[in-house]
């Protein structure tokens, strides 16, 4: 065992994986402190250990300056481990203790005693992996002064899940369901207006994890590896998750509020929202310099550009989910540092989803159906048309104009008279449906029944007298009759 390896290494993974920091490293860096401070632990490896003294003296040595080590680690420290890792022969008693403070001695001699400091099995494999990295490799990552560099060795599983789920939704859209038309889209979950103001409200999170194509998901997901690898490693796990999850969502309500005729999908609402929350928190923690601030301004702009070239981008969304990021890492930093800053805050970020509830509930629905159906119609695939009106009616969100679309179809595939029973249909749910009178109208017109004719034109031209098409038939059917009469 090459002692040298064995201790970056091991200060390395205890890093990446357990999630410590460096609190403290000796001039010649053979003794160096981490620190995790949801336990409330201290690692410290040491190496050219030759006696046990020295094993004696490091225990005394915390023990009588538990205060000191507090205000150095910022927590109260309730456990400290000492690792020491070495080829010096020496006896030791055991110096274990419970109380006042939980300490623990290892002394690694050999691959035998490096298996007993390993604090799981899974953390065992990962570590015995073959590995031809150098000891020179493993403590530049360790004390890398880069910060962006430090946070990205991080393990960050709720990252790795994120991007996971997301490879594995889209694999099943392209191998399984073929499903990247705008109809499956929807189907699946796609954000809509139309569909959210209908009650789908679950359509903010699912579509977040669905993507247009291969060009799509790919950039979101290089973002996503490198946003939410900052971010876990900066707020943590659980509270990286919570701010993607709330920036997604509240990016999609402004998407909904602006916008109500798109289709929107992908996670870079909630990516921009882990950009935005970046940015709070450097102005929180206050030690950010010029060089990671222009780094994170730069790819925020790369980002920026290269989504204006990728067809189907909601800027709307990406907008929110900055300003949403920025927004709950604050409302989470004052929770414990200023009560009255975060009620204040949280009652505008309250405020705001409101409004924003309110402006979608309020805003005209358009019927993503419909235009559908007038897309497949406009390249003159009628076949393709008449099974989405199908689909339509088949999801109960046909409407007067659908029966209209469908009546055209029908007219253009079968027959006039077909269409004309179609939008006949149509009138017995919607009687007061302005369109389907002037359908009717001209109809009967051309079928030489005037008085039909007219009937119907009076209604379009009743229920919509703003409507010029409506109003010049009108007059055109009224003389008509007029002079048949004479």
């Amino acid at each position: 065992m090459t002692i040298e390896k064995q201790f970056w290494k091991l200060i390395f993974y205890w890093i990446k994986y357990l999630n410590y920091q460096i609190v403290y490293r000796d001039k010649e860096d053979r003794e160096i402190w981490l620190s995790n401070k949801q336990k409330q632990k201290l690692v410290i490896f040491k190496t050219d250990v030759s006696s046990s003294q020295e094993l004696r003296f490091d225990k005394s040595r915390v023990l009588e300056h538990q205060e000191e080590i507090k205000d150095y680690t910022g927590f109260k420290v309730n456990e400290v481990v000492f690792n020491y890792l070495t080829e010096k022969m020496f006896t030791y008693e055991n110096l274990n203790e419970v109380h006042p403070l939980k300490t623990k001695f290892n002394v690694i001699r050999n691959s035998k005693d490096l298996n007993n400091i390993f604090p799981n099995p899974l953390f065992k494999k990962i570590y015995i992996r073959k590995d031809d990295k150098t000891s020179l490799y493993y403590k530049r990552r360790v004390l890398s002064s880069n910060p962006l560099e430090k946070y990205m060795m991080k393990f960050a599983p709720i990252t790795y899940s994120l991007i996971s789920i997301n490879i594995i939704v889209w694999l099943i859209m392209f191998l399984v369901l073929n499903a990247f038309s705008d109809t499956r889209l929807i189907d699946l979950g796609g954000l809509v207006h139309f569909n959210v103001v209908h009650g789908e409200w679950y359509r903010l999170v699912t579509s977040m994890f669905l993507h247009f194509n291969f060009e799509h998901i790919l950039m979101n997901m290089l973002s996503l590896f490198i946003f939410g690898k900052l971010v876990e490693a900066i707020a943590g796990h659980w509270k990286m998750l919570g701010i993607y999850m709330i920036s997604g969502i509240f990016g999609n309500l402004v998407s909904l509020a602006i916008d109500n005729v798109s289709i929107s999908v992908g996670a870079s609402g909630a990516i921009f929202g882990l950009i935005g929350s970046l940015f709070a928190m450097m102005y929180i923690s206050k030690q950010y310099d010029r060089k990671t601030l222009f780094q994170l301004i730069g790819v925020l702009i790369i980002l920026t550009i290269i989504s204006l070239f990728i067809s189907n981008v909601n800027i709307y969304a990406h907008i929110g989910g900055f300003i949403g990021g920025i927004l709950i890492t604050f409302i989470g930093f004052y929770f414990n540092i200023d009560r009255k800053k975060f009620w204040i805050l949280t009652g505008v970020f309250v405020l705001i989803i409101i409004i924003l509830i309110i402006r979608t509930l309020t805003i005209k629905e358009d019927n993503i159906y419909d235009k559908l159906i007038k897309d497949e119609m406009s390249q003159g695939n009628y076949n393709k048309a008449e099974k989405l009106v199908e689909h339509t009616m088949n999801k109960g969100y046909e409407d007067d104009e659908t029966y209209y679309l469908s009546g055209l179809i029908k007219a253009t595939n079968d027959s006039k008279a077909e269409g004309i029973s179609t939008w006949e249909r149509g009138l017995k749910y919607y009687p007061n449906s302005s369109i389907l009178h002037y359908e009717l109208a001209i109809a009967n017109r051309s079928l030489g029944d005037k008085k039909s004719a007219l009937k119907h034109i009076e209604v379009a031209y009743k229920n919509n007298p703003h409507n010029k098409k409506y109003k010049y038939l009108k007059e055109e059917m009224t003389k008509e009759n007029e002079s048949r009469d004479k």
